[in-house]
């Protein structure tokens, strides 16, 4: 199997619910952390049924985070066609779930039927620093997701442009939830830190990027953030179903 460990950015995005976080940017530690994975599917059909029998098996239901399955869209060079998020509310839940994994039938049985049916192409963990996210702005239950991937090079003059931006009317008013994280490990593939975009469809996403690349507040940025960062991939997918608590 190739195992390809690189990072997609797919983080943030589809956190555990709307309104969960509130943009709380003075925060200094983590509103929480992920892991993602990137799979080519021989039977997508059959990797949700397996997915969906895991997640609501005794064990599967006592994991205390959140899993979703994605669709990729726009996924550049690589061959994945599918993305899995695992979110944890803190380093206790991780901790928590591999222990609760360890030994047991249910966890066993699922990796066994879904090896079977995927090909795992990269990996990575990241941690979720910032997010708007308030009740309504994403009410669909297949939301549809963009991420900017960048590399910082200036931490200090990326973060004076980056602030002004997430305080500015089109981030706090973006039609959906925005999410800035930091990645931990993500192999050899470069690239720090990334910004996500989510809405309810496709087209309000589409339309809603456009808008905010046209404003006043981007053009202000771009000038700001000058070459204190470099963007290394923008990847767009929706979401299939995702599993809270087991359920």
């Amino acid at each position: 199997m190739k195992n390809l460990i690189t990072m997609i950015y797919t983080t943030m995005l589809l956190v555990f619910s709307s309104g969960t976080y509130a943009d709380d940017h003075a925060t200094s530690g983590p509103l929480f952390y992920g892991q993602s994975i990137g799979v080519v599917a021989s039977d997508a059909p059959a990797v949700l049924a397996a997915m969906d029998k895991w997640r609501n098996s005794a064990t599967g239901k006592k994991a205390p985070n959140t899993v979703v399955l994605l669709q990729n869209i726009v996924n550049g060079d690589y061959q994945s066609t599918h993305g899995i998020n695992i979110f944890y509310p803190n380093g206790a839940a991780m901790d928590a779930s591999a222990g609760l994994y360890a030994g047991s039938k249910d966890w066993s049985a699922f990796q066994g039927a879904f090896q079977s049916l995927v090909e795992t192409e990269w990996e990575n963990t990241y941690a979720i620093m910032r997010a708007k996210i308030n009740a309504g702005d994403v009410s669909s239950a297949t939301p549809v997701s963009i991420v900017y991937g960048f590399t910082v090079t200036d931490p200090a003059g990326f973060m004076s442009a980056f602030d002004k931006m997430w305080n500015s009317d089109v981030i706090q008013n973006f039609p959906g939830g925005v999410y800035f994280g930091q990645n931990i490990a993500a192999g050899t593939i470069p690239g720090t830190h990334f910004v996500t975009f989510v809405a309810d469809t496709r087209g309000k996403l589409t339309e809603a990027i456009m808008a905010m690349q046209n404003s006043k507040d981007m053009a202000a940025y771009i000038q700001a953030v000058g070459g204190s960062r470099e963007i290394e991939g923008i990847n767009m997918f929706s979401e299939v179903q995702r599993w809270s608590n087991g359920g």
